[in-house]
């Protein structure tokens, strides 16, 4: 009774036994759990020592494992630990257990390891604690490893040790290792366990292997909340929200009412009428308010690109924390509103409670590379290194890539050379960054260090590689490449790698050969492939093949009117004007609109976009004046207006007038307005720049002695006296 009032009151109650004898094991064994609920470790710990003056023979080690279980700070369990050591009692194989787990779960798992090594006569337990440990705290790798080591030590894993080893082996996509896993349980019939089944189902989801997956949930004789959890968020997570709402009403029509994550799995899919009707049913149950609710349907409807919903779902919650404000960082960069993206995370810094960690540095940083702000960029990575983060290799990675995306290529390089831990991830990105830039030999450079360092290429490599020598018009030491890569390193081609080689035979006329390699291919044709075959079919004029892979992309996209549009200029440099117009006829009838020009830069940390053709920009007049002067200076240096470059029925002043106000003109000439000579000048733009822009910028780098650094839909553009680094390969 005295002991639940208070703490206080059972030390007085302790006191007042005035024997050694009466003082026994149950009151030392209340009084040091309710302190160890409490914390308050100190007096536990004087407590003990106390007990040795009074001469108390009683075994501590219950007492220990009690405390062990309860504890949840650091400070009490190290306190623990050294009574522990002090008292001779390490060589205990039940407390070293109980005294990794407890550090595990604190998320020490190196001091769990320590342990681990220094118990002489390890058993089961010991072992499995180990492998859990290392999962729960996401190190996958190393409770393989620990895993095998025990199989290796003819050390037989029970349930709970294979249960607890699944996971890592979904984490770490090691399919084969987790089949061998499920081979041995049926092999050494274990029988039934409905913790075992689970976590296969879930492996096996993680795979993208479904049908095994559902074959082995619907042979479960017995299924628990989690089971279905499991089997509900495979669905979801691989796209498949129809499937996944099917199995949510199965199980409750199975008498199961599912708990908040069966409903937040649910919310992961990116369909978003599954997603929507999830929400009602949410409000319907009241769990609507909670935090992980809420950040569930936020990171819906961002992926949905409904970020202005997300962010009123946002303002409603109370206590925002870290993942809250990284997710909505994530929605406002996605968007590409920049403004808002910069304001929230000052926002976000400015907040009491929250500490940056790798994902919101991470996810900042790709908002800089997609946007071109190298300057933001740069005041980011200088808070990378305030937060201790730039030893990270994810963080690193965003990095390079940031500096890629900017065509900061030597900072990019320092960074990748600083990082003293660099994986295929590192490589592939400061690859693609020199391929991007048109310096496919530098690439290829890199790409032959990468090997020699003992690192295995994997798609993404070739795919960074064939895209240099693309840009770079490296035809044929790409197609060398491709097809080394299917027969020294047995990789088959994908989707992606036909595209370089596709837009590889393209851009240098081959454009027959080019279509002969997409007949030839053992996977069906997709858009990206098709649109860079159509894009050299303009180019070149081949309208035969082109009219037959605009019927093919029509298929795919039909409501696309960017291909619409492609095809009615082919049409226009034919000169076949009807088809041109009954092209874009088509458009108007449909309601279909091309993504107009936009191009933005950079100037004192803050993004200013322009739109093709935008006469009530706020700087409009101002721009309007300099343009005029502009024109006529590059005019006197040989410059000549292109109107090629309009693929419209109208007169040539019309076409001046559209190329004039072309929205990358309009970026560079407020560049040029509001910055100091010699400045770089970093345009984004989001479509193919044209011929005319990209003759214009030569002269405005030579005339105005500047460096361009274009950034269009496609590749980089840096135009340095007259010359653009793309050699007209582009």
């Amino acid at each position: 009774m005295f002991v639940k009032q208070s703490i206080q009151n059972s030390k007085s109650v302790f006191k007042t036994v005035r024997t050694a004898d009466n003082r026994g094991f149950i009151h030392h064994k209340v009084l040091m759990l309710m302190n160890c609920w409490r914390q308050n470790v100190r007096f536990v710990l004087n407590l003990k020592i106390s007990c040795r003056t009074h001469v108390v023979y009683f075994s501590t080690h219950p007492s220990h494992a009690s405390i062990l279980k309860e504890l949840t700070d650091t400070k009490p369990l190290q306190q623990v630990h050294a009574q522990i050591t002090v008292s001779n009692l390490s060589d205990n194989v039940f407390l070293c257990n109980r005294l990794m787990n407890a550090y595990a779960s604190c998320g020490l798992i190196d001091q769990a390891q320590i342990i681990f090594s220094q118990i002489s006569n390890k058993n089961l337990v010991s072992w499995t604690i180990l492998v859990s440990g290392l999962t729960k705290n996401s190190r996958f790798s190393e409770a393989i490893d620990v895993f095998q080591e025990m199989v290796v030590r003819e050390i037989r894993p029970n349930e709970v040790t294979i249960a607890t080893v699944l996971p890592a082996f979904g984490k770490l996509g090691v399919a084969l290792m987790g089949k061998s896993v499920h081979c041995y349980w049926i092999r050494h019939n274990f029988g039934y366990n409905v913790f075992v089944e689970t976590g296969l189902v879930h492996m096996y989801l993680k795979f993208g292997c479904m049908k095994i997956a559902r074959n082995l949930f619907d042979n479960m004789p017995e299924r628990n909340v989690v089971s279905w959890n499991a089997i509900i968020s495979g669905y979801s997570g691989n796209g498949f929200g129809e499937e996944a709402l099917s199995m949510f009403n199965e199980m409750r029509r199975k008498g199961f009412s599912g708990d908040i994550f069966t409903l937040t799995s649910l919310l992961s899919s990116p369909d978003l009428r599954v997603g929507s009707a999830i929400h009602g049913l949410l409000i319907g149950t009241g769990y609507e308010n909670d935090p992980l609710v809420k950040t569930a349907l936020m990171e819906l409807y961002i992926n949905c690109d409904f970020v202005d919903d997300a962010y009123s779902i946002f303002k409603e919650i109370d206590k925002k924390d870290l993942v809250a404000w990284t997710l909505m960082l994530r929605g406002f960069s996605k968007s590409g509103n920049w403004r808002r993206t910069i304001e929230h995370f000052n926002n976000m810094m400015g907040e009491d409670g929250i500490k940056l960690d790798s994902v919101s540095l991470i996810t900042i940083l790709s908002g800089c590379s997609f946007s071109g702000a190298l300057q933001q960029g740069r005041r980011v990575h200088a808070l990378v290194i305030k937060t201790g983060f730039q030893a990270d290799i994810f963080t690193g990675s965003a990095l390079i890539d940031m500096y890629a995306n900017c065509a900061s290529m030597e900072d990019a390089k320092t960074c990748f050379e600083c990082m003293q831990e660099k994986d295929v991830a590192c490589w592939n990105t400061l690859i693609s960054g020199y391929g991007m830039i048109g310096r496919g030999n530098e690439a290829i450079e890199l790409f032959s260090n990468m090997k020699n360092s003992g690192l295995v290429p994997d798609e993404s490599t070739f795919v960074s590689v064939l895209c240099s020598c693309s840009n770079a018009g490296l035809v044929d030491l790409g197609l060398q490449i491709f097809d080394r890569m299917t027969k020294l390193w047995n990789i088959i081609p994908s989707s992606k790698h036909y595209a370089c080689v596709i837009d590889l035979l393209g851009r240098s006329g081959r454009v027959n050969e080019a279509y002969s390699v997409m007949k030839r291919m053992h996977l069906q044709p997709g858009v990206e492939i098709l649109s860079s075959l159509l894009t050299a079919c303009r180019i070149y004029k081949n309208l035969e093949v082109g009219i037959e892979i605009s019927r093919k992309l029509f298929e795919l996209k039909p409501n696309d009117a960017g291909y619409y549009v492609l095809l009615s200029n082919m049409y226009a440099l034919a000169g076949d004007w009807d088809c041109a117009r009954t092209s874009r006829t088509y458009l108007k009838s449909n309601n279909l609109k091309k993504n107009p020009g936009v191009s933005s830069i950079e100037i004192s940390g803050e993004i200013f976009t322009f739109m093709a053709s935008q006469k009530d920009h706020p700087f409009y007049m101002e721009i309007n004046e300099f343009l005029k002067d502009l024109i006529f200076k590059i005019k006197s240096e040989g410059y000549e207006v292109d109107t090629d470059s309009v693929f419209l029925d109208v007169s040539n002043d019309v076409k001046k007038d559209i190329l004039f106000h072309h929205s990358e003109k309009l970026a560079i000439a407020f560049g040029l307005m509001r910055t100091k000579p010699g400045t770089v000048i970093r345009v984004t733009k989001n479509l193919r720049i044209c011929k005319d822009c990209h003759s214009a910028c030569k002269f405005v780098s030579k005339v105005y002695a500047r460096v361009l650094v274009i950034k269009d839909a496609n590749r980089f553009h840096v135009f340095r006296d007259g010359v653009c680094s793309c050699r007209d390969w582009w």
